[in-house]
């Protein structure tokens, strides 16, 4: 955990770097050779929101690290406590494993400046999740609950952002509706990312599952 959250202080000190030696040089107009004033701006809009999701990390990874330093008697060895899900700035930490959203979300088939807010869920839907992923002879990684205040959407393409994920793994994302987990459509899984269809707010479960064999005649 200590090096995770080391390499996590790295990385948001190299965006950091990034964003004021980009200032400094500035993307390059094709035609004049002169900076693009809107370029510069888009490019550094977004090196500021990895830096401030970098960040939300970094607090997120620092409050596990202490977490896990004050557990047991007298700083001896003890068995370890069930993992707890705590949240805070919008970023979800399960059992050190850390969940936010960034933004960019597509919103009924166009792209917006929307992002969500998540919380983490009630200790039933925790638990519930967890039965969830005991049936589904899987590991649950993640489970949180979703809104944006003021906007609403039929469809949604949301990125999130679940650490430890990586692109060969099987996540399945389900979504607590009216007390039954539904699975929904997981578009795309990546290093650290995973991207989910939504068609409303909820309580979301991301478990990692066996990848089945296929079958072959």
């Amino acid at each position: 955990m200590k090096r995770i959250l080391a390499l996590t202080l790295c990385c948001v000190m190299f965006v950091s770097s990034s964003i004021c030696a980009f200032a400094n040089e500035g993307p390059k107009d094709t035609q004049n050779g002169s900076p693009s004033v809107e370029k510069i701006i888009e490019e550094l809009e977004e090196m500021k929101a990895q830096n401030e999701a970098l960040a939300k990390q970094v607090a997120a990874l620092a409050e596990a690290v202490r977490a896990s330093n004050s557990g047991g008697n007298g700083g001896g060895r003890s068995n370890p406590a069930p993992a707890a899900v705590t949240s805070s700035n919008n970023v979800v930490n399960y059992g050190g494993t850390v969940t936010y959203q960034g933004g960019k979300v597509e919103i009924n088939g166009g792209k917006s400046n929307v992002t969500f807010s998540i919380n983490a869920p009630s200790q039933a839907v925790m638990k519930s999740a967890n039965n969830l992923a005991s049936q589904l002879k899987g590991s649950l990684l993640s489970c949180i609950s979703t809104s944006s205040p003021g906007v609403g959407f039929n469809s949604a393409k949301v990125n999130f952002y679940v650490s430890g994920v990586s692109a060969n793994d099987s996540i399945a994302v389900y979504q607590n509706q009216n007390g039954s987990w539904v699975q929904l459509v997981v578009s795309e899984t990546h290093q650290d990312h995973v991207v989910v269809n939504l068609t409303r707010h909820g309580d979301l479960a991301f478990v990692r599952v066996p990848v089945l064999a296929s079958v072959t005649n």
